[in-house]
């Protein structure tokens, strides 16, 4: 069956899916909540996404991470040179989206959908977040002794992204001072470690 084209009506199952996706996770979402808030049967859902309701996570999922691409290579971009910057400016422009649940979708809905539509997720993930952060620290560990700490670009990347989506996920009342003080205190320790 042909895909069908991009239509309104298509670009609304898509925002609302991309709403309930980012609430409740890929598991908790039936198409039939979807309908629901689109005020359509369920059915109908198939006419836009003939494979259901993967096919479509994995569409709006895609979306997302395409549009973070663009917005935090911007925010890099224009940080300048200078890798600390860049950094800081990478973990604002992340703050400053909605939750990504990253953590979430890695963890739990990853394990149920197909094993083609989790790896095509993970290469979305990995080209839209950790590749560039990844070119950030790549230029930060450029200089260092270590050989093997220089090869970790990916892994701190991954760490730094984990960390910059905790504090989002923190309670007001767990924070002294804005969110974005906290930013520049975990930059500091990660920069410059505990002990300095």
């Amino acid at each position: 069956m042909e895909q069908p084209t991009h239509t309104e009506a298509h670009e609304r199952v898509i925002i609302v899916a991309d709403q309930l996706f980012a609430e409740r996770g890929y598991q908790a979402v039936t198409l039939r909540d979807i309908a629901q808030h689109l005020g359509i049967r369920h059915t109908s859902l198939y006419y836009h996404f003939p494979r259901g309701k993967e096919e479509l996570f994995v569409e709006v999922t895609k979306r997302r991470m395409q549009s973070y691409r663009a917005g935090l290579e911007q925010a890099i971009q224009q940080a300048g040179s200078d890798w600390m910057a860049q950094l800081r400016a990478a973990a604002f422009w992340l703050l400053e989206q909605p939750t990504m649940h990253l953590g979430r979708m890695l963890q739990s809905d990853m394990h149920v959908i197909s094993d083609e539509a989790s790896e095509q997720l993970r290469r979305i993930v990995f080209t839209s977040l950790l590749q560039p952060l990844e070119g950030i620290f790549r230029v930060a560990l450029a200089t260092n002794a270590d050989p093997t700490k220089r090869q970790r670009g990916a892994t701190i990347a991954g760490m730094f992204l984990s960390l910059i989506e905790g504090i989002e996920n923190l309670p007001p009342s767990y924070v002294a001072g804005s969110k974005q003080e906290l930013v520049d205190t975990v930059l500091d320790i990660l920069i410059n470690g505990i002990r300095n």
